[in-house]
């Protein structure tokens, strides 16, 4: 296992490379209905002819209330992408570039009840997570909690870019982010900028 890994080091040290830097933004929800704004940026390296592999650091911010029950569910979501891609289209303006490969990701939920607590009817909003449920409920000691969990997932994305200039290309990527705990599956869509031979 050492002989391999070091030929993959010394293959790689003298492989030339070209590579793209990618900042994205764009618009993320969960199965639990909470959205919002991920921001993304990823270092794109080319392995040979049209394959690629992706290295992407992100952060994503989701929020949802459920007017319902009376309560406020937060989700900061700390993540990294590692992706292997294929050019099957690859026109003068046009690249069509879908991306599969693994994530990891670090999750901190904060929930909060609404007032009035400790009243009748009672309240409660129930999120079934793999470490057992993220509860909610109208009571003192209900009205807000945590969740922190870290998970491995996949990352599906179908990256479309636009080219505006010799330098500069526009993404538009549907993505799709199944996760170990199904609770925290992710879909959207990231819109940014390449910036091409750097």
């Amino acid at each position: 296992m050492k002989i391999i890994l070091l030929l993959l080091f010394i293959g790689t040290c003298f492989t030339r490379v070209s590579a793209q830097l990618e900042i994205s933004t764009g618009y993320a929800v969960d199965r639990n209905l909470a959205d919002g704004a991920p921001i993304l940026i990823a270092y794109d390296l080319k392995i040979k002819d049209r394959f690629y592999t992706k290295s992407q650091i992100g952060f994503k911010y989701l929020y949802h209330h459920n007017e319902f029950v009376g309560a406020t569910l937060q989700k900061y979501i700390y993540e990294f992408h590692q992706t292997l891609s294929y050019e099957i289209i690859k026109k003068k303006k046009y690249i069509l570039k879908p991306n599969l490969g693994l994530n990891y990701r670090v999750y901190r939920w904060k929930g909060r009840m609404d007032d009035p607590l400790n009243t009748l009817p009672i309240r409660a909003w129930i999120v079934g997570t793999r470490k057992g449920n993220f509860k909610l409920v109208n009571d003192s000691d209900g009205a807000s909690n945590q969740y922190n969990v870290n998970n491995w997932g996949f990352t599906i994305q179908i990256q479309n870019q636009f080219k505006l200039n010799d330098k500069f290309w526009f993404q538009i990527t549907p993505f799709i982010e199944p996760d170990y705990d199904r609770s925290q599956n992710v879909g959207g869509c990231y819109v940014g900028i390449i910036f091409k031979n750097l």
